[in-house]
Formats: C-alpha cells, structure tokens, sequence
C-alpha cells in the first residue's frame, strides 16, 4: 500500500474512531488530526475538509466492495452482501448518512449510484440515449437512497436491502405501476 493510502486510511481511522462518541458535524478537523498524530497540513494535503475524508472513506470500501463482489449474476446474494458491508461498518453510515448538510454522504452516494446505473445501462443497452442512461442511473439511485438512507437512519433493524428484492423485481417489470392503477399504454400530452 502507498504512503499516500496509509495516510489517508489513518485519517479515516482516527474519524471513525471519533464517530462512536461524537456526531460527525461536532467533530473538527483537529480532533481527526490530534487522534491520529499528525499535523493538519497532512490533513489538508490528502482533503478538502472532513466531508472530502467521509466521501473518499465510502467510495474506497464501496469501491473494493464492488471489486470483490463483482462477480455476482445474482442480484439477491449482491444486496445480501451490500447489507452485510453497511452492517459492518454500522457506526461509520449511521454516523455519516446523519449529516444532511452541504458536501453531504448521501448527495455523494446518491451521485456514486447514479453514475454506476448509468454506466451499466450503456454497457447492457448500447443504443440507449445517453438521457435515458441519465434518467435511468438518477431514478434507480434515488430508489436506493429511498431504502437506504431509513433502513440506516433506522439502526439498520428490520428489512434491509437484501428484503427488497422481491418488491424491486416488482417494480422493474411494471407491476407496481399496474397495482397503481396506471395505464402506461398512452403517449404523453404533445404539447410538453
């Protein structure tokens, strides 16, 4: 591992660290330098600020997450292991997705998901525009964040991700919007 990471994963560290006592909007650069014995020119080196390490944190896990588990064909035993990685670091999500304010875990999360749908429509549906890529990516990441942000918010009891399967696959095939009571048969109005 590079000098560069092990700074950084010390800086995460020393957060997390800090985010089983105390709120992450209480929690100043200082304290994260201070637990983890550096200076704040280090800090400020490797971030822009304590949100910057919060999203670099989630994207790096998430990241070798999706490396390790990639293989998946099966979306079930994906959402199965997704949970089991927010289970895991329970305290760091809990902790983080309770900030709402600017530079946000959940505005970087729901933009990560956005990009990653996106990504995979073009390479499943190559003639997709790049709009319905967008408009794709931008509403299966806002279902996410739907689950997510309560079931995390929640403590992470009851049905988690893995438990949606079943009303996703649902929702995919167009069953929901005929339980609804919507007919999807019409073209939209011309003069829109």
């Amino acid at each position: 591992m590079s000098r560069t990471n092990k700074t950084k994963l010390l800086l995460a560290q020393s957060l997390m660290e800090l985010m089983e006592t105390t709120p992450l909007e209480r929690i100043s650069v200082n304290d994260i330098v201070d637990q983890a014995g550096v200076g704040r020119n280090t800090f400020y080196y490797h971030f822009e600020d304590k949100f910057d390490l919060v999203n670099w944190y989630f994207q790096s896990g998430i990241t070798q997450f999706l490396v390790e588990h990639g293989h998946y064909s099966n979306w079930p035993e994906l959402l199965w292991d997704m949970e089991s990685y927010f289970r895991e670091n329970k305290v760091f999500y809990t902790n983080a997705l309770a900030y709402t304010g600017q530079n946000c875990l959940m505005d970087y999360i729901f933009h990560f998901a956005s990009d990653l749908f996106a990504q995979r429509m073009a390479l499943s549906n190559p003639r997709a525009s790049e709009r319905e890529q967008r408009f794709a990516g931008d509403f299966l990441a806002g279902a996410l964040m739907g689950i997510l942000i309560p079931w995390v918010r929640g403590g992470m009891r009851g049905p988690g991700l893995s438990d949606t399967y079943d009303c996703l696959r649902t929702l995919c095939t167009g069953g929901i919007m005929q339980i609804l009571g919507y007919d999807l048969s019409g073209e939209p109005p011309a003069d829109r």
